[in-house]
C-alpha cells in the first residue's frame, strides 16, 4: 500500500470507517421502519426517529472504533507499516455478519412479541430450537432473504468503494502530534460512547421522543440495545424503585389473604380439567367485547358456567403464562423462572396438591413438551403422565408445531375414561400459535396474519366445543369441573395494542362443568381478576390451604382485591376496577394510563403499587 504522510489521510480513513458503521445502523433502522410502517400513528415520526436515534448510532460507532483507534497508535509507535487488508476485512466482517443476523431475526420477533431482540429471546430460542423453527413460515424466509441481500450488497459496496480506498498507512510527523491525536481521539470516542458528560449515562430512553412507542422503537439502535442487554446482570433486580421494606409493605396491600370463599362445586373431590388455550385474546370473543363469529362455540360454554369478563394474563409469552397458571407466580420481566430448573423446582404448583391427594395427574400437549422446560416442570410438580408429540404415530395429523389439537383431545378423552381415580388433567393447545398453519382450510382465509389468526382461533373454538360435548357423554363428567383460560394475549387480530396496553393481556377465563352448582351457571363477573388466580382457585376446589400461592387469590373469595398485574420485558402495569397505569422501563416514565392528567396523585399512587409489587416479585425470583 502507498505510504503517505499527514493527518488528513488518517482522518479520512477513520471517517470512512465511521461511515460504514453508521450505514449499518441506518440500514437496520430503514428495514425496521418499513416493517412497522403500518402501525405508526404519524408517519412524520419516522423522520424524527432517525434524528433522535443518532445518539445511539454514534455511541455504537464509538464502541466499534475503539479497537481500530488503539491499533492505530500501536501502528504509529511500533509497527510503522500499513495494516493488512485481511485483518481490516476480518474486523469489519465479523460485526457485519452479526448485525445482519440481528436485523433479520429482529423483524419476525418484533411482529410476534412487540419488542426488539433481547438476551431473553436468544436464550429461550437456543433452549428450544425446534419451537423457534416451527414458528417460521415461507413469508418470513423470503423477507429475511431480501433483507440479507440488501444489507450485504450495501455493506459490500460501501466497504470496497469507500473504506478500502482510504485504508492507507500515513505516519504522523512527530511525538507531539501523536500525543495530541491520542488525547483528542480518545476523548472523542469516550464522548460518543457515553453520549455526553451529564450525570446520566446514555441509555435507550435517551432517544425516546414520542407518545407512540413504535416510533420510539424505530429510534432505538437495535444493535446497541441488544449488546447492552447482553451485558446486563441477571443477578440484580431491575425493579429497584424503593427500599425492600417499602416494597414488601406496598405488595402486601394487594396480597392480603382471603379466607371466605363461595362454595361453587357440588363435591369436595371433583375431577378437574384445566384447558390452556394458546394465545387466545379477548378481542376474538364477542362476550368479552371482541369480534363476532370467531369463537361462537366458546360463548355457549361460557353461558353454561361462570365467565370472568375482565381477566388479564400475567405476561406476554407462554413460558410465563404456564408458571402464572400452575404456580400463581408473576412474570419476572427480563427473566423467566421456568428456564432455571433448580429455581422452578422450588416453586409450589397445583399439580403437587392433586398428586398428594391421590389424584391421577396428566398433561396433554401436541407439541414438544421439552419446549420451555414444560416437561421438567410437570414431572417435578406432581404431574405423573405427560403426553406430547412423541407419543403419537408418524401418520397423525400435524402442523409445524406438532399434532393437531383435536387429535390430542381424542387421546385425552380415551385416557381419562380408563382410570378409577379422580383426575387432574391439563390440556395445552397449540394450533393457535404462529405461523397459524391450518389444514384443510382457513375459515377467514390466510391473506393476512390477522385472518390466519382468526381462522386458527375458530378451529380452537370448534375443537374445544366438540371435546366438551364428547366429555359430557362420559360418566365422570357430572363430577367434573373445567377451567378454561389462555396462556397469554396476542397482538392479533387487531394489531393496535402495544405491550404497554392492558388490552394486549385481556384473556378469556371461564369455569363450567357437571360439578358446578346450578345457581352459578350463566353468571358473568365484571370485576378485575388475574390469570394468577387460577392456581389458588384450583387448590380451593379440593380444600387446599389458601396461602400456598401468595401472589394468587381465589376467584371466588368474597373479600379479595380486584387487581391484576401484567409484565413484559420492557414494561409493566396494573389494572383495577377504576383505572390502568403502565410503566415503560426504557423511558422510565408512564407508558399508558386511563387516569386523567389532572389526577396525578392517583396515577402515581397506583404506579407506586405496581413498582413495589414487581420489586418484591423479582426479589423472590432471585431467592429461589
Amino acid at each position: 500500500m502507498e505510504r503517505r504522510p499527514g493527518w488528513r489521510a488518517n482522518l479520512s480513513f477513520f471517517l470512512a470507517l465511521c461511515g460504514y458503521w453508521m450505514l449499518l445502523s441506518f440500514l437496520d433502522r430503514i428495514v425496521f421502519a418499513i416493517s412497522v410502517w403500518h402501525k405508526i400513528e404519524d408517519p412524520i415520526d419516522v423522520l424524527y426517529a432517525f434524528w433522535h436515534g443518532i445518539k445511539l448510532d454514534l455511541s455504537l460507532m464509538g464502541y466499534l472504533q475503539a479497537l481500530p483507534f488503539l491499533f492505530f497508535f500501536i501502528q504509529q509507535l511500533c509497527l510503522k507499516i500499513s495494516v493488512s487488508a485481511w485483518i481490516l476485512r476480518g474486523y469489519v466482517f465479523v460485526p457485519t455478519v452479526l448485525f445482519a443476523a440481528v436485523t433479520t431475526a429482529n423483524l419476525p420477533l418484533y411482529e410476534a412479541w412487540g419488542e426488539k431482540i433481547s438476551k431473553r429471546a436468544i436464550t429461550l430460542g437456543m433452549g428450544a430450537i425446534g419451537g423457534v423453527s416451527n414458528s417460521i413460515d415461507f413469508g418470513m424466509v423470503w423477507r429475511g432473504a431480501v433483507v440479507l441481500a440488501v444489507f450485504f450488497l450495501c455493506a459490500h459496496y460501501f466497504y470496497h468503494l469507500v473504506v478500502v480506498r482510504y485504508a492507507k498507512y500515513a505516519a504522523l510527523p512527530n511525538r507531539f502530534v501523536q500525543a495530541a491525536a491520542l488525547v483528542v481521539g480518545a476523548a472523542l470516542i469516550f464522548s460518543l460512547i457515553r453520549g455526553g458528560y451529564g450525570r446520566a449515562t446514555l441509555n435507550q430512553s435517551s432517544v425516546y421522543f414520542s407518545d407512540d412507542n413504535i416510533a420510539n422503537h424505530v429510534a432505538v439502535n437495535t444493535y446497541w440495545s441488544f449488546l447492552k442487554d447482553l451485558t446486563k446482570s441477571t443477578k440484580r433486580n431491575p425493579y429497584k424503585f424503593m427500599s425492600e421494606q417499602e416494597a414488601s409493605r406496598v405488595a402486601e396491600q394487594v396480597l392480603r389473604p382471603a379466607n371466605d370463599f363461595e362454595e361453587v362445586l357440588t363435591t369436595k373431590r371433583p375431577n378437574v380439567i384445566l384447558v390452556l388455550l394458546e394465545g387466545m385474546v379477548a378481542q376474538v370473543f364477542e362476550d368479552l367485547g371482541g369480534e363476532k363469529d370467531v369463537t361462537p362455540k366458546m360463548k355457549q360454554l361460557m353461558d353454561e358456567g361462570i365467565s370472568f369478563r375482565r381477566a388479564y394474563a400475567a405476561a406476554d409469552r407462554s413460558d410465563k403464562g404456564m408458571i402464572a397458571v400452575m404456580s400463581g407466580f408473576p412474570a419476572q420481566g427480563p427473566e423467566s423462572i421456568i428456564k432455571y430448573i433448580p429455581k422452578h423446582e422450588k416453586l409450589p404448583a397445583v399439580g403437587q396438591i392433586f398428586d398428594s391427594l391421590g389424584y391421577a395427574t396428566s398433561f396433554y400437549h401436541g407439541g414438544q413438551s421439552e419446549f420451555y422446560n414444560f416437561k421438567s416442570f410437570m414431572f417435578t410438580h406432581g404431574v405423573e403422565h405427560v403426553v406430547d408429540d412423541a407419543d403419537f404415530p408418524l401418520g397423525a395429523q400435524r402442523n409445524s408445531w406438532g399434532v393437531y389439537d383435536h387429535v390430542v383431545a381424542q387421546r385425552m378423552l380415551h385416557d381419562l375414561g380408563a382410570g378409577e381415580k379422580p383426575f387432574f388433567s391439563i390440556f395445552y393447545t397449540i394450533v393457535n400459535h404462529e405461523p397459524f398453519h391450518l389444514s384443510p382450510g382457513y375459515k377467514f382465509g390466510n391473506s393476512s396474519k390477522a385472518n390466519a389468526y382468526r381462522s386458527t382461533a375458530y378451529y380452537t373454538d370448534t375443537m374445544l366445543f366438540n371435546f366438551i360435548e364428547k366429555a359430557k357423554q362420559q360418566p365422570w363428567y357430572e363430577e367434573s369441573v373445567v377451567v378454561v383460560t389462555s396462556d397469554h394475549g396476542h397482538v392479533y387480530p387487531q394489531e393496535k395494542f402495544g405491550l404497554e396496553r392492558p388490552e394486549r393481556y385481556h384473556i378469556p377465563l371461564f369455569v363450567f362443568g357437571g360439578a358446578l352448582k346450578d345457581e352459578y351457571k350463566g353468571k358473568k363477573v365484571d370485576e378485575v381478576v388475574s390469570q394468577l388466580d387460577v392456581a389458588s382457585t384450583l387448590a380451593g376446589f379440593v380444600g387446599a390451604p389458601a396461602g400456598r400461592f401468595r401472589y394468587s387469590q381465589n376467584l371466588f373469595a368474597r373479600n379479595r382485591a380486584h387487581t391484576a398485574f401484567f409484565n413484559a420485558n420492557g414494561t409493566f402495569g396494573v389494572v383495577n376496577s377504576e383505572a390502568v397505569v403502565s410503566y415503560d422501563m426504557l423511558r422510565r416514565d408512564v407508558g399508558y394510563t386511563t387516569v386523567p392528567k389532572s389526577d396525578k396523585e392517583r396515577r402515581d399512587s397506583l404506579l407506586h403499587i405496581a413498582k413495589g409489587y414487581y420489586q418484591r416479585v423479582f426479589e423472590d425470583f432471585l431467592a429461589y
